[in-house]
């Protein structure tokens, strides 16, 4: 390697730890050097050396990335608690600009985006005093080191400003020059918890709302539709039941609530539609699965591709539910060691899942079921397939991943395909280190990713259904979720793919389809018909004009030809909701 080339690498090295858009082109030029090197292009002193330096700055790098990652997750996460409180608060700056502000506080209509001017809310009734700056009443708060309330002329919530003492001592970052808080108190859970605790009747809870909105009982009765007369009635069950006397008490009892400092919860359609479930096999561990479909619907397996960003079961239950019902399959999505919720343990052959989807189909009584895969989730797929034969009905490719296939020009391909097929071979090392780099860009800039994709690809196909918003978007929350536990159960995975598959194809005699875009460059067409070669009862299918990521929207028909019915392709095809 030249002091040029080893200058350029590491200047990328570095930009690549600002800037996640450069990794694709980080990962080329690594993959250069490591295929010179293999090549003997490369003296073997001059290989150690040069290498070991340039991991010795990777590994600075990703310290300088992480730190910077940490310190956006922690305000992240600062406006994630935040943002379950039904108290609105602000983080002022010296300069009085709100730099974070939750729901909450939104909602009280203040204006957070300009100059914010506020009135002291014990200024003499009828004064002619004028609203002053909030970077006034930060200074003038700090200065006398007391808590002071304030209204504005455009409503009537009461607003307290906490001097920068009292913002230290909650916990918010130093450069809060203050806190703004507005009370803004969520009785929906405060009212629930007292009519759970009294029994109270939808009619008598609909009463209390209302007299809570309206604070009169007339104007309340009226608001559900009865009259004042039967409104006394039902708030004098009310008070009989509760053992208050009072609208006052009432009132503040339903406030005083702890539950009411907090935003109403939505409940998830993966927690409405039980998507997620836990199994624990006979060692010990925890296996995760997804789980969607009619009951009485013909089992299919699905193992998503590596990043397990493709199928989101969990974001859209409802929309993966309609597809499902109506071609009458259940759809089962076991997540891998060290995936999700699964407990790692450290694999030496993709064969060795093969146990743990044994004990997970045994325990949801099926006999035999079908398998589905995307890209490089076919690896696992075949071999618990080679494993299992007598369990499995059917397989389905898309878009495999064949290691065994070599690409005649690994350049023009993605970076996928390089991180696998080159640098996961040659340098297993740097790959390890690569893994979580590339992870935590993904997650950090999902929608930055996909359109640097996008300018990359040459699919019309692969453009436009990665161009969508919600694919950026859910694939960063998902892939975060996926490796919450951290990254090495992906990793492991990887290296077992590209370290080539240690069972034979040509024993599996289960009947598997293939289906592949001329268009692919992460993992090529060829190789998918190479793979079909391979495999004694295999058929091949090229579309033309499809890429990598066909799957996304063609999964309904896939699925569907994997539980065995028999339709055609693009029988019926998946459109990508909007959040």
């Amino acid at each position: 390697m030249t002091q040029a080339t080893n200058e350029r690498l590491t200047h990328l090295v570095y930009e690549a730890s600002l800037d996640n858009s450069l990794l694709p082109e980080l990962i080329l030029e690594l993959t250069e050097q490591v295929q010179i090197a293999a090549d003997g292009r490369m003296i073997e002193a001059e290989r150690r050396h040069d290498l070991s330096d340039l991991m010795a700055h990777f590994r600075r790098a990703i310290e300088i990335s992480e730190k910077m990652v940490r310190l956006q997750e922690r305000e992240s996460d600062l406006e994630a608690v935040l943002g379950t409180l039904a108290v609105g608060i602000a983080l002022v700056d010296d300069s009085g600009r709100a730099f974070v502000t939750n729901r909450a506080m939104r909602d009280t209509g203040l204006a957070l985006d300009g100059p914010i001017r506020l009135l002291p809310a014990d200024a003499p009734e009828g004064a002619a005093s004028e609203p002053q700056s909030l970077t006034r009443w930060v200074s003038e708060t700090n200065r006398v080191e007391i808590p002071k309330s304030f209204v504005t002329r455009e409503s009537d919530t009461t607003y307290l400003l906490l001097p920068r003492q009292e913002a230290i001592r909650m916990g918010f970052p130093a450069k809060a020059a203050a806190v703004l808080v507005a009370t803004n108190p969520n009785t929906a859970d405060g009212l629930r918890a007292l009519a759970t605790a009294h029994d109270l009747s939808l009619r008598e809870q609909a009463l209390v709302r209302a007299l809570m909105e309206k604070g009169d009982l007339r104007a309340a009765s009226e608001a559900i539709g009865i009259s004042y007369e039967s409104g006394r009635t039902y708030l004098k069950r009310v008070f009989e039941k509760t053992g208050l006397k009072s609208q006052v008490d009432l009132i503040n009892t339903i406030a005083r609530n702890p539950l009411s400092m907090f935003r109403e919860r939505q409940i998830s359609d993966d927690e409405r539609f039980q998507v997620r479930r836990l199994h624990r096999l006979s060692d010990g561990r925890m296996l995760e699965y997804f789980i969607l479909g009619p009951e009485t619907g013909r089992p299919v397996v699905l193992f998503d591709a590596l990043s397990g960003s493709s199928i989101d079961l969990i974001g859209f239950p409802r929309r993966y539910l309609e597809h499902l019902e109506h071609y009458g399959v259940r759809l089962i999505m076991p997540c891998r060691p060290g995936i999700y919720r699964s407990d790692f343990r450290k694999m030496t052959s993709l064969r060795d899942f093969a146990p743990d989807l044994q004990s997970l189909i045994d325990m949801l009584g099926y006999e035999q079921v079908s398998l589905m895969s995307f890209s490089f989730g076919s690896g696992i797929a075949l071999a618990t397939t080679h494993e299992l034969p007598d369990r499995v009905k059917k397989v389905l490719l898309s878009s495999p991943s064949y290691p065994e296939y070599k690409h005649d020009n690994w350049r023009e391909l993605d970076q996928f395909y390089h991180l696998s097929a080159v640098l996961a071979q040659r340098w297993p090392a740097m790959f390890r280190q690569l893994i979580p780099f590339l992870v935590r860009s993904i997650i950090q800039n999902g929608p930055r990713y996909m359109d640097r994709y996008c300018k990359r690809s040459p699919s019309a196909d692969d453009i436009a259904l990665l161009s969508h918003p919600t694919i950026g978007i859910r694939s960063s929350q998902m892939l975060e979720e996926r490796t919450a536990g951290g990254v090495e159960g992906m990793v492991e995975e990887n290296l077992l793919n590209a370290r080539g598959w240690d069972f034979d194809v040509a024993a599996i005699g289960t009947e598997v389809e293939i289906y592949h875009g001329a268009f692919d460059n992460v993992a090529p067409a060829q190789g998918g018909a190479a793979l079909a070669e391979r495999l004694p009862n295999a058929t091949y299918t090229r579309f033309e004009d499809k890429g990598h990521y066909q799957h996304i929207s063609s999964w309904p028909w896939m699925v569907a030809r994997a539980a065995g019915l028999d339709v055609a392709p693009y029988d019926r095809t998946y459109s990508i909701p909007d959040l």
